[in-house]
């Protein structure tokens, strides 16, 4: 059963993660850019989180980072890509998203183990 404190902190975290998604948006004005940021940012923070608390994990990981990724856009984005017969750019697209991510996740955890210990 779900604590009151966890959803909660899911909540909370929620918030701000869509708030800073649609500050990523007004800030970048390339749409596939700002998803670009957003999914590599959140992929960064679930790095971070991994190494913390189980109250982090459920406020920033699940809510912020949950929020703030907008994974089903890439998949649209990659999709309209495809249709437009740009391979060759959805390819590089999914790739750097992927490698970055990943290592957005492993530098995340660096910090979040330095962080935590």
């Amino acid at each position: 059963m779900l604590s009151l404190t966890a959803v909660a902190l899911v909540f909370a975290g929620g918030f701000c993660g869509g708030a800073a998604r649609y500050a990523l948006t007004r800030l970048i004005r390339d749409a596939r850019a700002a998803t670009f940021a957003a999914n590599i940012a959140a992929s960064m923070i679930i790095g971070f989180v991994a190494a913390a608390p189980d109250a982090w994990q459920t406020g920033l990981g699940v809510g912020f980072a949950g929020a703030l990724s907008t994974w089903s856009t890439f998949a649209r984005e990659l999709g309209e890509l495809m249709k437009a017969r740009r391979r060759g750019e959805a390819a590089r697209h999914a790739l750097y998203t992927a490698l970055l991510g990943i290592t957005g996740a492993w530098f995340g955890l660096a910090w979040g183990v330095r962080a935590f210990g």
